[in-house]
């Protein structure tokens, strides 16, 4: 699954710490997210699972054919919860020869000055001269990097799998569409295979599961405990949650349709963090070969 979530869209004085912990809630939504019909027989949760992993492995191939609109709105929060302020910025959005192109239309919801737009077409540009330009073994290397991403998710996946115990609690119909609803809770006695897992045991989740093809619809996941990053440089708290959904497209592809990151923390121990991030994605697209090219990759 492509990446979908802007994490550098974050406070600059908080970067680390929240796109350390973003780039976690990213991993984990792909993990969870990983359509091959069967027979729906008496399918313990564990197995429907286990399709649905199966399902997003070749549905994210068909993501590729699409671009997209994305609007991310960061929302500062008081203690109660309640927002202080927000800003949000707007992308056109597509990928093309493995390489995602990002060309910034909106900033809180007002169109770019002439000027701005200029400079994303500078971007633009930059960004797409330099892969057509890029030696076979710069080639080589961009791809090695994608290849490493996706085993990265490969462990993730396995990791969440092993981690958590699986229980179907009924069936749900969510937007017209009928779905498995299952519940994940942590294996108490569970031990990661890698560090960066440990957190995984402080989650619990619930998914809707299309009962049709195994399509992921949606996600819920909720801090249990105190997580810690980074040496204690940042601890995200009790109640932290993602939320994510996807609608299908054209019949033939399921794309995300909003995600809600809600971020409970402390700093060094010290400065809280109260952050909500909210997502959501309009505009789909089938890419064709003779389509106009107007995106950049460069981040903001």
């Amino acid at each position: 699954m492509r990446s979908v979530l802007n994490v550098d869209l974050m406070i600059p004085r908080y970067r680390t710490q929240v796109v350390r912990v973003l780039r976690h809630a990213v991993l984990l939504v792909a993990g969870f997210l990983s359509v091959q019909p069967a027979v729906a027989q008496d399918l313990d949760a564990r197995e429907i699972i286990r399709l649905a992993f199966e399902h997003d492995e070749r549905n994210e191939i068909l993501t590729r054919n699409y671009t997209f609109q994305q609007r991310i709105e960061e929302r500062a929060l008081n203690k109660k919860g309640e927002i202080k302020s927000t800003k949000s910025r707007t992308h056109d959005v597509t990928l093309l020869d493995g390489t995602e192109y990002r060309r910034l239309i909106a900033k809180d919801d007002e169109p770019l000055s002439s000027a701005e737009e200029q400079k994303e077409q500078r971007k633009l540009d930059k960004s797409i001269e330099k892969v057509q330009n890029e030696t076979p073994k710069q080639r080589a290397k961009r791809f090695a990097k994608r290849d490493e991403h996706k085993q990265e998710q490969r462990k993730w996946i396995a990791e969440i799998q092993n981690s958590f115990d699986f229980q179907l609690k009924g069936e749900e119909t969510v937007d017209g569409v009928e779905t498995y609803v299952i519940d994940a809770s942590p294996k108490t006695d569970y031990k990661a295979d890698f560090d960066r897992a440990r957190f995984l045991t402080k989650m619990r989740g619930r998914f809707w599961i299309a009962k049709a093809d195994y399509a992921w619809m949606r996600l819920e996941a909720e801090t249990l405990d105190t997580i810690s990053f980074g040496w204690f440089l940042f601890r995200l708290g009790p109640g932290s949650i993602i939320e994510f959904s996807q609608t299908e497209v054209n019949d033939e592809v399921w794309l995300i349709e909003a995600f809600r990151v809600r971020l409970h923390g402390r700093v060094a121990l010290l400065k809280g963090l109260h952050r909500e991030i909210v997502g959501t994605y309009s505009e789909y697209r089938k890419f064709s070969a003779d389509s106009n090219v107007t995106f950049s990759d460069a981040v903001e």
